[in-house]
């Protein structure tokens, strides 16, 4: 199979076409919990959920939409209409606003007292609160910090935002962060009749009231507006940032309260997967990685980082199948001049890397040859490949057909990074699976099937991707059982 794999690897192809359909490349996970994606799922937004205009002016007719656009599906503008003479045929305009506050009874009280200040004749009851924006102009406000409700609503947003396209890509990435720590919410319908002039003063009085929670606010352009009404991300992939924290209106004690919780909530997860897969593990046993200190890279790192171990990997398969590959030295210049043309390899070596490249030695062969599972890994990270139980080596194959015919630009446009918090998730899983394989005989692990080599690999590749222990440097990364 190597010999077939490797003459056909560089093949002349066109340049930015990835020899990859989309069913094969975007095939669906698993069923498995461990291995597939724990993004929320997309869930369509009721009338209290997204969809307001946020920036500057809506007119009457844009804002005649009533409900927040349903996902995967264009937002609906109706044609304008003649000034003043449709103002019966008028709906509801809606805008939501969302916020993370330390304690969510403190959400309540804030936004009260901010609706209270920009609106007038209010009044409250079990459905909400009922105010006058002008003597004609009524609004109904419906506020939610319930956890489902909210986690529906960020759903919704990650659903619509996930696939976005963002040249500012770090941006994008901080907005889905800043989404999932959404945990209450708000939705503000202007009821007919109205002027123009309302739905400018209904955004004043959003933005007034999101400036004290430091709140988000959506449009139903699917926009989503920070509280000072700079665009952080729209359903187009535009935005008025380059640089973007998430942002919590929480004290550092209630973050890393939130995160050890998270952690607690990722630990218990993972023994339930892995008594799904008869290996018994310790429960006491902590996380390796708290969330509050993980950091995951950037896509454009973890390309670098790919094409290097991918060349590496190639280099020790062709010298471990001298039967396949006639003239190695050859053959691996070859490939390395070309892994350059496209991905700048030869800048992405680390030293020990670089050395193995110039002069291998045969005993690093084998270690060099696993580098594939780590590729896996990162491939897996970017969202272009799914990965499964831990008991064989990678279908090298497919990690080819990706990487030969793209380049560095191309994988970065067909990337769908992972979150933060799947990665976790596997890593986990994974840290607890390496200290069996470090603990159990290898009679053991026949059975419970798992292949010690492919788990340490992984193991040493998610480190490297959360920056497990602040380690940065590749060839420094300790995965520690």
């Amino acid at each position: 199979m190597a010999i077939r794999l490797f003459k056909n690897l560089f093949r002349k192809h066109q340049k930015g076409h990835i020899g990859l359909t989309a069913e094969e490349a975007y095939a669906p996970l698993p069923d498995d919990f461990m291995w597939e994606d724990t993004e929320k799922e997309a869930v369509e937004p009721s009338k209290e959920e997204p969809a307001p205009d946020t920036q500057a002016v809506v007119s009457a007719s844009e804002a005649s939409v009533s409900e927040a656009p349903a996902a995967n599906q264009e937002s609906a503008v109706e044609p304008e209409a003649a000034p003043e003479a449709k103002e019966n045929a008028q709906r509801s305009v809606s805008v939501w606003m969302y916020g993370y506050v330390e304690e969510r009874d403190i959400a309540m009280t804030l936004i009260r007292t901010g609706i209270i200040s920009a609106f007038r004749s209010v009044s409250e009851d079990e459905t909400g609160f009922s105010c006058r924006l002008t003597q004609d102009a009524s609004v109904k406000i419906k506020i939610s910090t319930n956890p489902e409700n909210v986690s529906a609503q960020a759903g919704y947003l990650l659903s619509r935002f996930q696939d976005v396209y963002l040249s500012e890509r770090d941006v994008k990435n901080a907005a889905l962060m800043q989404i999932e720590v959404f945990n209450a919410f708000a939705e503000f319908t202007l009821n007919p009749p109205y002027a123009d002039s309302d739905v400018q003063l209904l955004t004043n009085a959003v933005y007034k009231i999101a400036e004290s929670v430091c709140g988000f606010v959506l449009n139903e352009k699917v926009e989503l507006y920070r509280w000072d009404q700079k665009l952080l991300i729209s359903d187009d992939g535009r935005t008025d940032f380059t640089e973007f924290m998430p942002i919590r209106r929480s004290s550092d004690e209630a973050s890393k309260a939130d995160s050890e919780a998270a952690d607690a909530q990722r630990r218990l997860k993972s023994i339930e997967i892995l008594k799904k897969h008869g290996v018994e593990i310790p429960a006491e046993m902590p996380v390796q990685l708290p969330e509050s200190q993980a950091k995951l890279r950037e896509p454009e790192e973890i390309i670098k980082r790919l094409t290097a171990l991918f060349a590496c990997a190639l280099k020790a398969q062709a010298y471990a199948s001298p039967s396949d590959i006639s003239a190695p030295h050859a053959f691996v210049s070859s490939v390395i001049k070309r892994l350059d043309n496209q991905y700048n390899v030869g800048r992405n070596f680390t030293s020990k890397e670089a050395e193995y490249i110039v002069r291998g030695r045969e005993s690093q062969h084998a270690a060099f040859r696993l580098r594939m599972e780590s590729c896996h890994v990162l491939l897996w990270a970017l969202g272009l490949v799914n990965i499964s139980w831990p008991s064989e080596r990678t279908d090298v194959e497919n990690l080819l057909r990706i990487i030969r015919d793209a380049d560095t630009e191309m994988l970065a446009k067909i990337a769908k990074p992972r979150p933060l918090n799947v990665i976790l998730s596997m890593h986990d899983v994974t840290f607890r699976l390496h200290s069996i394989c470090v603990r159990a005989g290898e009679e053991a692990l026949k059975n419970i099937n798992l292949d010690h080599d492919v788990i340490y690999e992984r193991h040493y590749a998610l480190n490297w991707l959360l920056t497990a222990d602040g380690i940065s440097d590749w060839d420094m990364v300790i995965p520690k059982t």
